[in-house]
């Protein structure tokens, strides 16, 4: 699968899991600095980051938001496996369901 259309896929499949589960999906963008935020949801009472990459991109714009804005939830999907890093969680794409 070609790597510009696979990102677009993800973040659809992504949104689709999280409006099956009944959650307000937001989109969060810095006009000052371009940082995008894929989604910003709500659950048990707390903002929820979520960013979606194709590849094994870095979570800059997860980082900068939960410094910035004081998020305590953040979720980056990708491809590659499971793991935490500075309080950002890290779930390959087929574990969207679980969210």
């Amino acid at each position: 699968m070609l790597a510009n259309t696979k990102g677009g896929l993800y973040e659809c499949l992504i949104a689709d899991f999280l409006i099956k589960k009944g959650l307000p999906l937001f989109f969060y963008k810095n006009e000052t600095t371009k940082r995008e935020i894929d989604f910003l949801t709500q659950r048990e009472g707390e903002v929820l980051a979520i960013e979606v990459k194709s590849g094994r991109g870095r979570a800059r714009s997860l980082q900068h938001l939960m410094e910035d804005k004081k998020v305590s939830q953040a979720v980056l999907f990708h491809d590659g496996n499971v793991g935490e890093e500075d309080g950002i969680r890290f779930y390959p794409i087929y574990m969207a369901m679980f969210l």
